[in-house]
C-alpha cells in the first residue's frame, strides 16, 4: 500500500543528481527574538507498531518523535527510482531568488535533519487552516513502513515500525504553529543557516497558488489546527 509523507514548516528541497536532498535548518537557537523551531516525526499513535531507541516522553505517547541532529531514512523514499516533481519545484519560494548570494553545500549547512528523496511523486499544497506551502510525497511502497534515525553524535539508532499506509509527517516548526493568533517574527531567517555565505532572507509576501492539502494526518485534524503563515513555508533551492 503506498503511503504519504507530509513536509511541514521550515524545510528546503535541494536539487541533486537523482532526486532531492531535504534539509531542515537548525532553528533550535535562532536568536533575534525568533521562536525556537524543533524537528519531529509525527504519526497517528495507533499506527506505531514498534518504537526503539526513543525515551518515554509524553510526546512519543501522542505519536510525536522529536529528532536530534540526524539523518532520516524512510523506507522506499531513498531507494533509486523515478521522482516526479512537476507539481512542486516551481510552486515554492526559491531562496536564491530572495538573496542571490544564497548557496548551499549540504555537508556544511547547519541542519537538524537531512534525508534523500529518490522516488515517488512530490507536490506542493496549502496547509489546512493556514497559508503556508507544504510538500507531500506519495511513496510507492507495499507493507509496513520502517523509519531509521541516525543521530550525528554517534548515539544509537532510533527506529519506528509503522502500519502500511501510515501518513508520516516530518515537521520543523515552533510550538505556536498550532495557533492562528501568533505574532510571527520572520521565521524565514532560520533558512540563512543553510547558506555558505552570509545572506539576508525575509519571508515572501505570498506563495504561488497551490491547492489545499486533503491529508488526513491527525496533526491537521486536532482541535487546534496548524495555522502556519507563509513565513514558515517550505522552500526550494539550486
Amino acid at each position: 500500500m503506498p503511503y504519504k509523507v507530509q513536509f511541514v514548516g521550515l524545510v528546503c528541497f535541494y536539487r541533486e543528481h537523482g532526486g532531492r536532498q531535504v534539509l531542515l535548518p537548525d532553528g533550535r537557537e535562532p536568536g533575534d527574538g525568533i521562536e525556537p523551531h524543533y524537528a519531529s516525526i509525527r504519526v497517528a499513535k495507533n499506527d506505531v507498531l514498534e518504537a526503539s531507541g526513543w525515551d518515554d516522553s509524553a510526546d512519543t505517547e501522542q505519536g510525536t518523535y522529536v529528532l536530534p541532529p540526524c539523518w532520516v531514512s524512510l523506507e522506499g523514499v531513498d531507494s533509486d527510482g523515478t521522482l516526479n516533481t512537476s507539481e512542486h519545484d516551481n510552486r515554492l519560494p526559491q531562496l536564491k531568488q530572495i538573496d542571490t548570494n544564497f548557496e548551499i553545500d549540504p555537508e556544511r549547512a547547519q541542519t537538524v535533519a537531512r534525508l534523500r528523496i529518490r522516488q515517488g511523486s512530490l507536490g506542493a499544497y496549502r496547509i489546512p487552516g493556514g497559508t503556508a506551502a507544504i510538500s507531500q510525497l506519495d511513496v510507492p511502497h507495499d507493507g509496513e513502513i520502517h523509519v531509521a534515525i541516525t543521530p550525528r553524535d554517534g548515539s544509537p539508532e532510533r527506529t519506528l515500525r509503522l502500519r502500511p499506509g501510515t501518513e508520516v509527517m516530518l515537521a520543523n516548526m515552533a510550538a505556536s504553529g498550532y495557533t492562528t493568533s501568533t505574532t510571527f517574527n520572520n521565521h524565514f531567517k532560520i533558512y540563512e543557516k543553510l547558506s555558505l555565505r552570509p545572506v539576508s532572507l525575509h519571508e515572501p509576501s505570498s506563495v504561488p497558488l497551490v491547492p489545499p492539502s486533503d491529508s488526513q494526518h491527525p496533526a491537521f485534524l486536532r482541535g487546534e489546527p496548524i495555522g502556519l503563515s507563509v513565513d514558515c513555508t517550505n522552500t526550494g533551492c539550486c
